[in-house]
């Protein structure tokens, strides 16, 4: 019997996409990589923007250590009580008169099984035949803010950054989801590029929606969306 490679992605059959145009996969996780929760609102911003298809969701529970990551009571109408687990949401959205169509990755920074997690947004970026990955981040800087947020963008393919004018990565430290499945992504022969935001690190407890709209803008230019 095959091994299914990614046991934990679950796909919305009925809402499958089909004849997407060499689709780039934005992949925004919030916590550790997320400062002022910039890039996660970047990411849902285009998301809703271009009115993404919900196509697939990777189930939480390898992957999190709900003490830490808590779900969250919801009422429904009539005040019933679900549960909202998190979890890592996939959306498909046409982009019109544009080269590429976009996948967006979505959701909370594991805490368990990052390889695996690796796997699962790996597998998805191959079914749905994406072009290539951005990873998308924010991170503290001593900037102020009265000044126009820096957005660097990054890549270890030299091709890739020459053609999107992005920097060597040179980055040597600790790193969290989005640089672990940048690596994993490119052991697999997959093109990446990263973004990041700075946000000013005397505002490190409040959203910051002048990053957020810097990567916005800066996606927007890089790939004429």
């Amino acid at each position: 019997m095959p091994v299914d490679p990614a046991p934990h992605l679950f796909w919305h059959v009925d809402a499958m996409p089909v004849d997407l145009r060499s689709p780039v996969l934005l992949a925004a996780f919030e916590g550790w990589n997320d400062a002022g929760e910039a890039s996660s609102t970047a990411a849902r911003y285009i998301r809703d923007h271009y009115e993404a298809v919900h196509v697939a969701t990777i189930d939480a529970e390898d992957f999190f250590d709900f003490t830490v990551a808590r779900p969250n009571v919801r009422l429904d109408e009539g005040d019933a009580r679900r549960i909202v687990w998190p979890s890592t949401s996939i959306h498909v959205a046409r982009v019109p008169d544009a080269d590429h169509d976009l996948v967006c990755v979505v959701g909370h920074e594991p805490q368990l099984r990052w390889r695996t997690f690796v796997d699962h947004v790996a597998h998805t970026a191959e079914v749905l035949d994406a072009a290539m990955v951005c990873t998308l981040g924010a991170l503290l800087t001593d900037v102020p803010h009265s000044r126009p947020t820096q957005v660097y963008g990054g890549t270890d393919d030299a091709l890739l950054a020459e053609r999107l004018d992005l920097s060597p990565s040179t980055y040597e430290g600790p790193t969290g989801i989005v640089g672990v499945l940048a690596s994993g992504l490119r052991e697999r022969g997959v093109m990446t590029a990263s973004f990041w935001a700075s946000v000013p690190s005397y505002v490190s407890n409040a959203p910051s929606p002048k990053a957020a709209l810097a990567l916005v803008e800066r996606l927007c230019r890089v790939f004429e969306v």
